[in-house]
């Protein structure tokens, strides 16, 4: 196994057999490394309290029955005493006399804390200690995947910031150019036209600098980086090396468990840098679609040549991006990501029909795609019914969107109408919620905070998914974990 990942073997209870150099039997457990300063029979650190159970030292302890383990900040307690506090009933299966007899199922649960010494309080370190090994690696593989989260939706605000930025530099400097295009048009002017001409050129340079740090992030926080990910494959390689061992090898490293289960991932920051990719995306094919058909009626022209294609040409793939997305986040039990995609599609499929950069042969492809818009806004209607974070206002706008793909062929939108589902789609805080409080996992697995004491006093709800997560009293609902690693 990897020297990160939770040990997969059996800690023993019994008193190591070895002598220390005084002649004297180890004083510690059978697999740890042998503490020559701590022997019981000379008598050192006998005023150390080593039992927090019994409240007994170093002296009154009987080590045959209670062999000590030494942390690696010098400190040492009693078997028992660490046993609780580092949690290894967490991490193994015990019976009725509290002996380890299998590894518990830790794939979908998220750990306490990283284990700290009663007395100082510094964290137990990974190696020193053999035995602890399981729960420890486990504490610390959760705490990356913590700040993987936490820095990953961090990254993707700034990227959502920048798109909405985008979109209101679009919307203020549109009218300005399709006024120059009407201009250059009707004067006749190749000066004016030459202009016209190097602006649309550039501008969509800021997109697709945008594009380019978006597509960068998504292949920061694809699922092969994160650490949990990273963890299973070195854990699945070590695996296999070890079949191609010799019998007496693999008999000596034999485990109790001969599989590898597969590793949970939270794809919420992942899968939130596709849907900022596809309203980066929309956000273009919008502006397109405006310039292009601002082009074609001044100037007559069969195709509207802009930079990076056509919109009617990039309707397809994109509404093929969203289609994918849609069916993932609903597999990952994001309906609010699967809604929001629905209304980008339902945008496009709306402007493609109603642009007239197509000919007569393209209506039926039109038709096609306003269809299947229509079919997956009635199933955003019905995920809207899942109280997730600012589902009435998704469902508003989901209704207005099928309103409009009602109307007759090349019926345009007023901006007026634009606006009102833009709002609903943007209105209320957005992401994974990061502030100050506990961290639990909803039963759908996606980790949230509860502020204020920490504790859930309200019926509450998951914001990703509508996923019951806040009790009464103090208590949380059935099916909701304290994920305690995700607090500092």
């Amino acid at each position: 196994m990897p020297c990160s990942a939770p040990c997969n073997r059996l800690p023993c209870d019994q008193r190591c057999s070895k002598e220390l150099s005084y002649s004297h039997q180890c004083p510690g457990l059978c697999g740890e490394t042998c503490p020559e300063r701590y022997c019981h029979k000379c008598a050192m650190k006998q005023d150390a309290r080593v039992d927090l159970l019994e409240m007994k030292t170093y002296a009154e302890i009987d080590v045959n029955e209670t062999p000590i383990v030494v942390l690696g900040c010098g400190h040492f307690f009693t078997t028992e005493t660490l046993n609780g506090l580092i949690g290894m009933h967490d991490v193994y299966v015990t019976n009725k006399f509290s002996q380890f007899i299998g590894l518990a199922d830790i794939s979908g649960a998220l750990a306490s804390k990283i284990p700290q010494c009663p007395d100082c309080q510094c964290p137990v370190r990974q190696y020193v200690t053999q035995r602890y090994n399981r729960a420890i690696n486990r504490a610390v593989i959760n705490e990356m995947s913590k700040r993987f989260l936490i820095n990953g939706r961090t990254e993707l605000r700034g990227l959502e910031n920048q798109v909405d930025e985008l979109e209101k530099e679009y919307e203020k400097s549109r009218s300005d150019i399709t006024r120059s295009i009407r201009l250059a048009a009707s004067s006749n002017s190749a000066g004016l036209a030459t202009n016209v001409a190097k602006g649309i050129q550039t501008r969509y340079d800021a997109s697709h600098r945008l594009n380019k740090e978006i597509s960068s992030f998504l292949r920061k926080v694809a699922d092969r980086h994160q650490p949990a990910q990273k963890l299973h494959e070195a854990t699945v390689h070590a695996t296999r090396a070890n079949e191609s061992k010799s019998l007496d090898e693999a008999l000596a490293s034999l485990s109790i468990r001969d599989t590898v289960p597969p590793v949970e991932r939270d794809r919420r920051v992942m899968l939130g840098g596709r849907m900022v990719q596809i309203k980066a995306e929309c956000i273009v094919l919008e502006d397109k679609f405006s310039i292009a058909g601002a082009l074609k009626s001044a100037f007559s022209a069969e195709t509207a040549k802009l930079p990076g294609g056509s919109p009617d040409k990039l309707t397809k793939p994109f509404l093929q991006i969203c289609a994918t997305f849609i069916m993932d986040s609903n597999t990952e039990s994001l309906p609010k990501l699967a809604v929001e995609a629905s209304l980008y599609f339902a945008r496009i499929a709306q402007l493609y029909q109603s642009s007239r950069l197509s000919d007569n042969s393209d209506k039926e492809k039109a038709t096609e795609y306003v269809k299947e818009a229509r079919e997956l806004l009635e199933k955003a209607l019905e995920l809207c019914k899942q109280p997730f974070q600012n589902a009435e206002q998704l469902k508003k706008a989901a209704e207005d969107s099928i309103k409009l793909l009602r109307r007759e062929w090349y019926e345009a939108v007023t901006p007026e109408e634009l606006a009102a589902i833009k709002q609903a789609m943007v209105s209320g805080p957005r992401g994974i919620t990061t502030h100050s409080g506990h961290w639990y996992n909803c039963v759908n697995g996606h980790p949230f905070t509860i502020g204020e004491c920490g504790m859930p006093m309200e019926q509450a709800r998951c914001p990703e998914c509508g996923a019951p997560i806040g009790g009464s009293n103090h208590q949380a609902v059935a099916g909701v974990t304290r994920a305690m690693d995700m607090e500092r």
